[in-house]
Parts: C-alpha cells; sequence; structure tokens
C-alpha cells in the first residue's frame, strides 16, 4: 500500500519501528547462523534486485502507484529472514537516497546528497 510522504507521524512510525526491531535481530541472527558465505553475495544482488525494481512505479486507478518488489524471490532463493533484510536495506536506501517514505520528504535527502558530495570531493581544501 502507498500513502504519500509524511502522513505518518512520528509517532506511529516510533511504534513500527519499535514493532521491527526484534524481527531485524532475530533475522540478522538466523542469517548469520544459516546463510552460507557463498550466498553472501546473492543477498547482495537480491537486495539491489529489489532496490530496481521498486523505482518502475506503474500508475494505477485512483492516483496511486504499485510496484514490484522482489521480496518473494529472495525469500525463494535465501530463505524469509535474509529476504527480510535484502528488502530493507532496498528499503534504507531508498529512503535516504531518494526522500521515499521519509516525513519530511525533502529535507533528509537533500541532506544526505550534501554529506555524500562533501566526503566524495577530492578537491576541498577545507
Amino acid at each position: 500500500m502507498h500513502i504519500p510522504d509524511g502522513y505518518l507521524g512520528p509517532a506511529t512510525s516510533g511504534v513500527f519501528y519499535a514493532v521491527m526491531a526484534p524481527l531485524w535481530v532475530a533475522a540478522s541472527r538466523i542469517v548469520k547462523k544459516t546463510l552460507k558465505a557463498r550466498q553472501v553475495p546473492l543477498l547482495a544482488i537480491g537486495a539491489a534486485f529489489s532496490f530496481v525494481i521498486m523505482m518502475f512505479n506503474v500508475p494505477i486507478p485512483g492516483g496511486s502507484t504499485g510496484h514490484a518488489v522482489g521480496g518473494v524471490l529472495v525469500a525463494i532463493l535465501l530463505g524469509p529472514w535474509a529476504a527480510m533484510i535484502a528488502i530493507t536495506v532496498a528499503l534504507v536506501i531508498q529512503a535516504l537516497l531518494f526522500g521515499d517514505g521519509v516525513s519530511p520528504p525533502s529535507e533528509p535527502t537533500a541532506s544526505t546528497w550534501r554529506w555524500s558530495f562533501r566526503l566524495s570531493d577530492t578537491t576541498r581544501t577545507d
């Protein structure tokens, strides 16, 4: 389901973060135990694939959009806990770099870009 940026307040977002925090810890522990070293690149590719296909929005009636996610493919290949990690990574990157789902949407994105360019600019003297 898509909702407009800034629709959920900080209190609601905080509740959802509190609910998800133990699940992220559990997923990290389970993936650390079950994922083999040769499967780690597949997890990264799954997160990247999910990120890319989430960027292609399709308009749907009612003024909203829909898109594929890719979590099911990662879950089939590596398991549901690994899929949770992959989708979380994709959503965090999407939020920080593009401002999707961030409240307010413009400031965190502008700040992120400003700092990334400042850190990558090797010609700066200050």
